[in-house]
């Protein structure tokens, strides 16, 4: 144990049997992986079908709830009370929270989804699949997925944990939450709440982490002509699960800090790098179109559904799965948030945490859409062609490869899509630690050994779904789990009006406690 930690006991009664549920979830891929497979394929649609507008209301609610507290005096309370200062710099605060939120994903589908939506659109937008209006919906779709709805959900929850904890000196919990909703604690329904939380974070971690593996086996294949397999995958799992777990033990204020500075410097460097060698005439004016297209249909490409066109599966396959993804990790990813808002304004706190990565996602999906597109368009690369030969990890080194300085530029976008998965799995790994101990206050570290014991666990998972071909069988469970991740992460909304309501009506905007107000009002009455 590290100096200066505190002792936590392990929260037996969620640990346990969140493990019992992911090992099967595991056992049941491996050795069942086609029926298993199916049946949660199967659950996409079931959801989606008979669901879906209530995933689609409940993006929206995120977003106008979000306005809501930016534009009325909700957004003037202090995180931490008055005197509070931040504890992390700007800089910091925007690489933790980029690169925090978008791991491996934003890389990969980057370059994967554009073409799918460009050569398979649905029907709603009313395109034609290949045409020009197709290239335009498919960019603008994709910045969209990866932009605004997503981070508005993480940060509207992450402000309902910050308020529970630095201004009502709450515990960092769901426990905080059915406490300060009932007025006493609930153990039982607590217990509950933080099973599914770990089991649900534990699989979308591995499910990243499992994408992660096939796109650095693909670098590592395109770059040094090793084959992928079963052994290449382990020992990247190794080397990435100890990159990762290290992050991890070493705390926010010193390991990922520094990784996510990294991530965020290496992350410019691939987007001037395009932009120069690439078109970049071309790629700006498909960018600034597809985002034209974004500001004239902002709120319909939040609630695309397949009304009267049952046979149109694309919005279950793409918008509600996203919206369902982003639901289970938002609850989890709103704990780690709050961690960083203490000294800022409720205001400062929702507009940075959505704008700020929401502008960097637009922006790099635009960019490296933009070079998709181009390649797809022009003939240069039959992008769609590669896709479905050799799979989209694949294709993305291909089409990097064929730039200027195509083997330097492969390296070092490989080792972007460690540092990234590492600037993810790394605040995910304490999350969960977090949520398998008792009443962990919001400026303490995890325990170490249980931090360890949480990124091996979702390392060991990753690997075993990549290597049994079970992977692919979890956006089933995302879709199902992100329904019934619906009901907290509403819960945590309305909470947030809750608190901010009892601190106005207090007229605490600056988010002193109760007792602190009652102290200064004493003392300024003393002075008069």
């Amino acid at each position: 144990m590290r100096k200066n930690e505190k002792t936590y006991s392990l929260y037996k009664a969620v640990f346990i049997p969140a493990i019992i549920i992911l090992t099967v979830e595991m056992l049941f891929g491996m050795f069942f992986t086609e029926k298993f497979g199916t049946v949660l394929t199967n659950t996409i649609y079931w959801v989606g079908d008979n669901f879906g507008w209530w995933i689609n209301i409940l993006s929206v609610l995120a977003i106008i709830f979000a306005i809501c507290f930016v534009i009325f005096k909700y957004g003037d309370v202090r995180i931490g009370g008055a005197d509070a200062k931040p504890e992390y710099t700007t800089w910091q605060w925007i690489s933790i929270t980029t690169c925090g939120g978008i791991g491996v994903g934003l890389l990969f589908w980057a370059m994967g989804e554009p073409i799918y939506h460009f050569m398979t659109p649905p029907v709603a937008p009313g395109v034609e699949a290949g045409s020009r209006e197709a290239a335009i919906f498919a960019v603008s779709q994709t910045m969209f997925n990866w932009s605004f709805v997503q981070y508005a959900m993480y940060s509207f929850c992450g402000l309902a944990f910050a308020l529970l904890t630095y201004n009502s000196n709450k515990s960092l919990s769901f426990g905080s939450l059915v406490e300060h909703s009932f007025n006493r604690k609930i153990s039982w329904l607590t217990t509950v709440v933080q099973i599914f939380a770990v089991f649900a974070l534990a699989s979308g971690v591995s499910n990243s982490m499992g994408a992660g593996l096939l796109q650095i086996g693909a670098g590592i294949e395109s770059v040094f002509n090793i084959e992928q397999g079963n052994m290449v995958w382990l020992l990247i799992a190794v080397f990435v699960g100890a990159f990762f777990i290290i992050s991890s033990v070493t705390g926010i204020s010193k390991g990922l800090t520094k990784i996510s500075s990294i991530t965020m410097i290496l992350l410019f460097f691939l987007l001037g790098y395009v932009l120069i060698f690439g078109d970049a005439r071309f790629i700006s004016k498909i960018s600034t179109e597809a985002f034209g297209t974004i500001m004239d249909n902002f709120w319909s490409k939040i609630t695309y559904n397949n009304t009267m066109v049952p046979q149109d599966q694309w919005p279950n396959e793409w918008t509600i799965t996203y919206w369902n993804a982003f639901i289970i990790f938002a609850p989890v990813i709103g704990m780690f948030l709050a961690r960083l808002g203490k000294g800022r304004t409720v205001r400062q706190f929702l507009l940075f945490n959505i704008l700020v990565p929401s502008t960097f996602c637009i922006i790099w999906i635009g960019v490296f859409a933009g070079l998709i597109m181009k390649a797809q368009s022009s003939g240069l690369i039959d992008v769609w062609a590669a896709v479905q030969e050799l799979g989209m990890q694949t294709t993305i080194y291909q089409v990097l490869g064929n730039m200027p300085g195509g083997t330097f530029i492969q390296i070092v976008f490989l080792v972007t899509v460690i540092f990234s998965f590492v600037t993810l799995a790394d605040p995910m790994s304490s999350v969960l630690a977090t949520l398998c101990v008792h009443d962990q206050q919001i400026d303490d570290e995890p325990p170490t050994k249980i931090k360890i014991l949480m990124g091996s666990i979702v390392t060991t998972v990753s690997y075993l779904l990549v290597a049994s071909g079970g992977s692919d069988s979890v956006k089933g469970l995302l879709n199902l789990g992100g329904l019934l991740m619906t009901i907290p992460m509403l819960w945590l909304f309305l909470e947030n009006f809750r608190i901010g309501g009892n601190l106005l009506q207090k007229k605490n905007y600056l988010g002193r406690l109760p007792n602190e107000s009652a102290t200064l009002s004493k003392k300024m009455k003393k002075v008069k």
